[in-house]
């Protein structure tokens, strides 16, 4: 998903951030509604009014996180991108603190240590810096820590299982991409340049671009819950701390940017620190009293989009 956002937002003349977004919303509710009626394990409850009133700031929350993330992908590379997305885990752990009382343990703090280091590192080595970039990266890492930490308040309220978070967020979300795509992006300019006969072939190239985001879009959605109910919380949760090096390993590879051995270092140190921070949580669950509450994992905070599908799994258990 990120690989393919990347591409989407920085390989083709118009960036089209809300509409991409649209896409995406539209997709994961189009293949949910497939997926259910063909008898596959997705169920989820049908829109009303009542939750959809109580979910809509929640819905708007999430739209801002992934608005900001897409701005920041333009701008940076993704290596550079999930190396600070850390900082959003460290947002996310003390909003907890100040919100619900949690606490944050020395381990903890080591991989926030770590976290802190190899986003020094990464933009220290960052030899095509970019403040746009930054400036995004930094809303969006408010962002995303505000979504979580709403999210987590109002789905008790609502008692939100399996897939209905993924359900309402992608509904809710759906008009106000496309309301937002149609006032703030430049649709005129983008049919001119895309109904010239010579851009077809770029045409096409972007319209598989975004089907393959929408497919990875539900593809997120359906394999996190699956994840949680086939294995356990601590197997998600590392999945979620080990792919941050696969996917800025993928990213060196297939896009052109630089390569530097602070940039590797950066990328290397973001992954430790996701093990230690994992590691650290399993362990503050494992020491939990029985009967204590317990608040579920982070979620993936590293993929660009669908941390609404591991929302989803947060709910009763779980995005980047």
């Amino acid at each position: 998903m990120t690989l393919v956002n990347k591409l989407v937002l920085s390989s083709f003349e118009y960036h089209m951030v809300f509409f991409m977004l649209a896409v995406q919303a539209f997709g994961s509710v189009a293949l949910m509604v497939l997926a259910h009626h063909v008898g596959l394990n997705v169920k989820y409850r049908a829109m009303n009014k009542k939750d959809a009133m109580t979910w809509f700031p929640v819905a708007c929350s999430q739209a801002l996180m992934l608005y900001t993330g897409g701005k920041a992908l333009e701008y940076l590379n993704v290596p550079l991108f999930t190396v600070f997305k850390n900082l959003t885990i460290i947002a996310v752990a003390y909003g907890e603190k100040w919100v619900f009382k949690a606490s944050v343990t020395p381990l903890m703090l080591t991989s926030f240590s770590l976290m802190v280091l190899s986003s020094l590192v990464g933009a220290w080595n960052d030899i095509t810096f970019n403040g746009h970039g930054y400036f995004w990266m930094s809303f969006n890492c408010l962002a995303s820590a505000t979504f979580v930490i709403h999210m987590r308040k109002v789905i008790k309220q609502v008692n939100f299982k399996d897939f209905d978070t993924v359900y309402f967020n992608n509904l809710l979300t759906l008009p106000l991409y496309m309301v937002m795509s149609l006032l703030m992006e430049d649709w005129t300019g983008f049919t001119g340049y895309y109904s010239n006969p010579v851009n077809s072939a770029e045409l096409y190239s972007f319209v598989r671009g975004m089907f393959v985001s929408g497919v990875a879009a539900f593809a997120i959605s359906y394999c996190s819950p699956w994840c949680l109910r086939t294995t356990s919380s601590t197997t998600y949760s590392m999945i979620g701390a080990l792919n941050k090096l696969p996917i800025a390993l993928f990213a060196m590879l297939w896009f052109p940017d630089p390569i530097t051995a602070g940039g590797v270092l950066a990328v290397l140190l973001g992954f430790a620190a996701g093990l230690v921070y994992t590691h650290a949580k399993n362990i503050q669950k494992r020491d939990t009293p029985q009967g204590a509450q317990v608040l579920p994992p982070p979620i993936s905070m590293d993929r660009l989009n669908q941390s609404n599908g591991d929302s989803a799994s947060s709910a009763h258990a779980s995005s980047k």
